[in-house]
């Protein structure tokens, strides 16, 4: 982490909020340069908070299928889909994804193209280190009235922070925009979030629910109403896009445009089931007394999911963090990097309830010699050349790699996928 990096980016905010006019410099005056101080930004008052993104988390009817203990569907385990990946959400502040089925309690339980997952994913979750879940995307409707209820009802009882969807106009009225006050790294950080779905695949929203429309009159009011509560930093996250296209489309661009102009400063995006561009700007006031530097991830992909589309395989554990300054009460964007995260279907050749889908960091195994999974040469072969096309995609725009390590996993306490079943049948039991 480089501490100067960060000093030299507030203070270029702190300087450019000042009205002092430019040096001249065709001036004759000579500077005595063994008189220059620097002046440090003590320490104590710089405080750092990271936040985790992820894309779609997705509930196919084999996913379903996987995650039931046997084929009685009678309980379900999905804690083997997010064992790779737990510990580092837990490294997050903020572990935020985008839930892109309704839960279900009912047994009723249905994949594409009417998302209706069990409970035990969200609790599962919850468990992998998600704080938070936006609801608001194209299947949120696709239980109709109950399963937006039942959805909200069963992530609150979880304890999950969640935006996007709402019970009524009063809940709305009540809770968003969505501000958090997150204590971290020595002081509190207050953050607006923002959630809205381009629409609901034609399934109408009964009332008196509620789900989030990306209308830009509503959009401007409700930034306005963030504005109100003076975070420091909007986050807004976007279902949009056009699906498997690996750049943004102009109404992407467009729309991101409106928040940042607004006062969005983060913008986060779902939808198209694989990895658009990350992208930087800098915003200046019209007279350029003061600069604001902005982020768009337009699509972080699938999180976990059934698909097999090219590069639907493939999403990006997307981290920021925002530095803060105490003493001024700024806070920029500060350094931010992504994992590449593969989903790899362990056991494939094996009947559906004795497979498991699971998400993998790339650079820990792309070079693993171990065999700790056990993966064929093809699924490797599959999952290095899918990464290396998603970086060469990647390294045209503003944002680096993680690099994680299997050894980090295993002192993180994961464990082989072998024997799954059995050992959700004797937790069971016990």
């Amino acid at each position: 982490m480089n501490k100067q990096l960060y000093v030299f980016g507030l203070a270029l905010v702190l300087g450019a909020c000042t009205n002092d006019a430019p040096n001249d410099t065709t001036t004759t005056n000579t500077v005595d340069t063994t008189k220059t101080e620097v002046v440090e930004i003590p320490k104590d008052t710089i405080h750092r908070l990271k936040l985790s993104f992820v894309g779609d988390i997705m509930g196919h009817g084999d996913q379903i299928k996987s995650a039931a203990i046997d084929a009685k569907m009678d309980s379900f385990d999905y804690e083997p889909c997010f064992r790779f990946i737990k510990p580092i959400m837990e490294e997050a502040d903020l572990a935020i994804g985008n839930l892109e089925v309704t839960l279900n309690d009912k047994k009723k339980y249905t994949g594409y193209p009417r998302f209706r997952s069990p409970d035990a994913l969200a609790n599962d979750l919850k468990n992998a280190g998600f704080d938070f879940l936006v609801t608001a995307n194209n299947h949120s409707n696709d239980n109709n009235l109950r399963g937006v209820i039942h959805t909200l009802d069963t992530l609150a009882g979880l304890g999950f922070i969640h935006t996007g969807t709402f019970r009524n106009a009063e809940e709305r009225a009540a809770t968003y925009p969505l501000i958090i006050e997150k204590e971290a790294d020595g002081t509190t950080f207050k953050l607006a979030f923002l959630n809205y779905t381009y629409g609901t695949n034609g399934i109408p929203t009964t009332e008196p629910s509620i789900v989030n429309l990306i209308e830009e009159e509503q959009m401007l009011k409700d930034i306005e109403a963030a504005k109100q509560a003076e975070p420091d930093m909007i986050i807004a996250f976007m279902h949009w896009g056009s699906e498997y296209k690996l750049d943004e489309n102009s109404r992407q661009q467009k729309t991101t445009k409106l928040l940042w102009d607004n006062g969005v400063d983060v913008v986060i995006g779902a939808h198209p089931h694989v990895i658009e561009p990350i992208k930087t700007d800098t915003l200046y006031t019209k007279d350029s007394s003061r600069q604001r530097e902005v982020l768009v991830a337009y699509s972080l992909g699938n999180f976990i999911s059934n698909q097999f589309r090219p590069n639907t395989d493939i999403g990006l554990i997307f981290d920021i963090e925002l530095v803060k300054n105490s003493a001024s009460n700024t806070t920029i964007i500060g350094e931010h990097d992504y994992v590449l995260a593969w989903r790899y279907i362990h056991d494939r050749a094996k009947k559906v309830y004795d497979r498991v889908h699971t998400i993998l960091p790339v650079t820990a195994f792309e070079n693993d010699t171990t065999s700790f999974l056990g993966m064929s040469a093809s699924d490797l072969n599959k999952m290095k050349a899918t990464a290396q096309r998603m970086r060469k995609h990647l390294g045209k725009w503003q944002s680096k790699e993680r690099q994680v390590s299997l050894e980090d996993l295993i002192n993180a306490g994961a464990v082989s996928l072998n024997p799954k079943k059995e050992e959700a049948i004797l937790a069971k039991e016990d």
